[in-house]
C-alpha cells in the first residue's frame, strides 16, 4: 500500500496516542466524538471569532474615511497605503494605552512635522520611503487580522 493510499496521521492524533491508544484508534476508525460541553464551547468560540471579525471589518472601513494621518497624507496623498496605516492605527494601536499615547503625540506633533517636511523636499523623500515601508508592514498586519 502506497503512502497516498493511506490517510496520514496528524500531530494531534500522535499526541493522543500518548494519552490513550484506544481512543485515538476509535476516533480514527469511527470519527471523533465530542461532548455537549465541547460542542457548546466551540460554538461560543466561533461566535466570538465572528463578532471580532465583524468589528474589525467595521473599524477598517471607518479607517478608510477618517483622516489625520498628517505625514502619510503629505508624503503619499490619499491612497491605499494611507488607508492601511489608518486601519493599523485603529486595529492595533488604539487597543493599548501606549498606542493611544503615541496617537495623541502624533496628532499634536504631526502638523508641525508636516510644515517642516514641506520646506525640506529631500527630507520628505526620505520620509516618503519610510512611510511606504511602514504602510507595507501595516498592510501585512491588517491582512493577518482581517482575512478576506
Amino acid at each position: 500500500m502506497s503512502r497516498n493510499d493511506r490517510e496520514l496521521v496528524s500531530a494531534s492524533e500522535l499526541a493522543q496516542l500518548g494519552y490513550c491508544e484506544r481512543v485515538a484508534h476509535f476516533d480514527w476508525r469511527d470519527g471523533a466524538r465530542r461532548t455537549n460541553e465541547q460542542v457548546n464551547a466551540q460554538d461560543r468560540g466561533n461566535a466570538a471569532h465572528d463578532q471580532f471579525y465583524r468589528d474589525s471589518v467595521a473599524i477598517a472601513r471607518a479607517s478608510e474615511k477618517k483622516g489625520r494621518c498628517f505625514v502619510a497624507t503629505l508624503a503619499l496623498g490619499e491612497c491605499a497605503e494611507t488607508r492601511d496605516l489608518r486601519a493599523f492605527r485603529d486595529l492595533y494601536m488604539r487597543r493599548t494605552a501606549a498606542g493611544r499615547w503615541l496617537i495623541r503625540t502624533y496628532y499634536r506633533l504631526g502638523p508641525a512635522l508636516c510644515e517642516l517636511l514641506g520646506r525640506h523636499r529631500r527630507l520628505l523623500q526620505c520620509v516618503r520611503a519610510c512611510v511606504r515601508l511602514a504602510a507595507k508592514a501595516a498592510a501585512w498586519a491588517n491582512a493577518r487580522r482581517l482575512p478576506g
